[in-house]
């Protein structure tokens, strides 16, 4: 078939984000089978490294005056999605659905559903969204943990995610999640029965031997920290961490784009790492991941990769939603108290660490195994 995947970042299964690195597989995997093009947003310095990799990709440049333009151009938008309305990337999609003989559109995360207007111009297209991550929940969770004039804003956005996201969904032929929690809320919240249930890639082949050294007493967070819940957890992880008062162990934030009250944080024994080239290599040098995230939406991909990579893992019921939400691998705790308690006992007992450790790698290779999502693909496109 001849399918036009779009996608508000650049796919690469080498991306320095979880996003980029799930959509990179995914386009890998289409093109086995089919004529697969590639439209995508080119928003970073990073990104205009990353798209020379890829000389067939089509792109449309951003910056931070086309993204304040279109935010306030289409305020009957929610921003999120207001940014990405471009009048460049929709000629460019028109052109290549015309030169291309395009017969499906690929759409990754909620604000590309915004194109399925194009199924208006061409009845004939088929067009499917890939939702990675049920876009009305984070909105929900920020109305609730926010105050004043935010909860005022955040409120604003929430009623419209909720009537856009809804015109997507109803209007998409096929609608992909990363879990079955998620396709449950758009059922709950959408009325929405066409769903299909995808593993992700979370950047793992586990033909590689992994044989790096590890820091004694280490602990490590790994996230895109320009998106505020990273940000969040990783500020409330060093809190955590300074309480334990334990001056012979380690932490370090892993990601990019970490904010100034972040990068102040570091110090012999906290380490903000910033961009890293190869991110799982930094994830192995530790002994433990932490997660305390309290705000956010979709399976973490994160905590998959730390978990795949090895690593016990501790984190909330937001961070497990989608993965094991009854803690039958995972470690689970709430309150900063719990979460300490949970360090301690991992690092201060090595048999333990090395079981949870092997259980999480098993457990990882079993429930999310990518072959499920090839074979759904095949499906769908035929």
């Amino acid at each position: 078939m001849n399918i036009l995947h779009i996608s508000p970042y650049v796919p690469d299964v080498h991306a320095n984000h979880a996003g980029g690195v799930c959509m990179g597989k995914q386009v890998e995997t289409l093109k086995k089978n089919n004529h697969v093009t590639v439209l995508t947003f080119v928003n970073n310095e990073y990104e205009q490294g990353l798209i020379k990799n890829h000389p067939d990709y089509y792109y449309v440049q951003t910056s931070k005056g086309s993204f304040v333009k279109n935010a306030i151009s289409y305020l009957n938008m929610p921003n999120m999605f207001a940014i990405r309305n471009s009048k460049q990337f929709r000629d460019l999609f028109i052109k290549l659905v015309k030169e291309k003989d395009i017969e499906v559109v690929h759409a990754e995360f909620t604000a590309m559903g915004q194109f399925v207007w194009i199924k208006d111009m061409f009845p004939n297209i088929q067009f499917n969204l890939v939702e990675h991550d049920v876009t009305i929940q984070s909105y929900q969770r920020q109305v609730q943990d926010s105050k004043g004039l935010k909860h005022i804003y955040c409120l604003a956005e929430y009623n419209k995610v909720k009537k856009s996201e809804a015109m997507y969904l109803s209007k998409a032929d096929h609608v992909m999640t990363f879990n079955q929690k998620d396709a449950n809320l758009l059922k709950k919240n959408y009325s929405c029965n066409n769903v299909k249930v995808l593993n992700p890639y979370y950047g793992i082949d586990f033909s590689e031997s992994n044989t790096i050294d590890k820091i004694p007493n280490s602990i490590c967070f790994v996230g895109q920290m320009g998106r505020n819940e990273n940000h969040v957890a990783a500020m409330r992880l060093i809190r955590i961490f300074k309480k334990l008062n334990r001056k012979e162990w380690k932490l370090t934030i892993i990601g990019a784009y970490p904010k100034q009250e972040l990068l102040d944080q570091e110090s012999e024994n906290i380490h903000i790492t910033g961009f890293v080239d190869d991110i799982n290599k930094e994830i192995l040098k530790n002994e433990i991941a932490v997660f305390p995230l309290t705000y956010g939406a979709g399976i973490k991909l994160k905590v998959l990769l730390a978990f795949g990579l090895g690593l016990p893992v501790i984190t909330t019921s937001i961070g497990a939603e989608g993965i094991d939400e009854s803690g039958k691998v995972l470690c689970l705790a709430e309150s900063d108290d719990d979460i300490a308690n949970a360090i301690n006992e991992l690092l201060s007992n090595r048999d333990l660490l090395k079981q949870v450790s092997q259980k999480g790698i098993e457990f990882v290779r079993e429930k999310f195994s990518w072959n499920k999502t090839e074979t759904i693909f095949k499906e769908l496109y035929q």
